[in-house]
């Protein structure tokens, strides 16, 4: 198996993090800014943005994720995810995966091609940037809070690091050390996921 399958294998959604790291967190942005640099994107459009927070501006990011989430979900969804949100400050720092809607608007696409590109570009980032910090023996998950450009659901982050108007945010990627091993995956049959033709 190559080391780049290995890799893939490895990578999987941790929630316990701590912050033992071999890595400064100059080496952990350099690596990120260097993998957001090399990703593909639709017409070469560069339109996804990242933010990495470190330590005080993630427990301010974490905290501010926390006091909006605890008036909308409910119930069992809020005991699950506050455990989240809450985890999510333990570890080393957290990225803020961005699209520029600016950007956006410049690519030769609209509707829902338009729409496609963007998200596709910054799934190519999430998972680019996710293996970088598996290969540096980190953990990571890949969450969703606050987004929502059109209804402002994002406006709090940009405001409090003062991040364009144009920024929409995507996802939350925190990351840290593995404290606790992600448990078993079942995995669906292959030839229900690949369908192989050859005529």
């Amino acid at each position: 198996m190559s080391t780049f399958v290995n890799l893939v294998e490895k990578r999987r959604s941790i929630y316990v993090l701590g912050t033992d790291s071999q890595y400064s967190k100059k080496e952990i942005t350099d690596r990120v800014r260097e993998v957001v640099k090399q990703v593909p994107t639709a017409f070469n459009s560069q339109t996804t943005r990242v933010v990495v927070l470190f330590d005080e501006a993630n427990d301010k990011f974490w905290n501010h994720i926390y006091d909006v989430q605890k008036d909308v979900l409910e119930g069992q969804m809020w005991d699950m995810m506050s455990g989240i949100i809450t985890g999510s400050k333990n570890g080393i720092g957290t990225v803020l995966f961005f699209e520029d809607t600016d950007a956006v608007k410049e690519m030769p696409a609209q509707g829902v091609r338009e729409e496609a590109y963007k998200q596709n570009n910054n799934a190519n980032a999430q998972y680019a940037i996710w293996l970088a910090l598996t290969e540096m023996g980190l953990g990571a998950s890949l969450q969703h809070f606050n987004v929502g450009y059109e209804q402002g659901f994002d406006k709090g982050t940009k405001e409090m690091f003062n991040l364009p108007e144009s920024y929409e945010m995507l996802a939350q990627m925190p990351f840290g050390s593995v404290e606790q091993e992600a448990g078993e995956k079942e995995h669906i049959d292959a030839d229900v996921q690949v369908k192989v033709f050859d005529k």
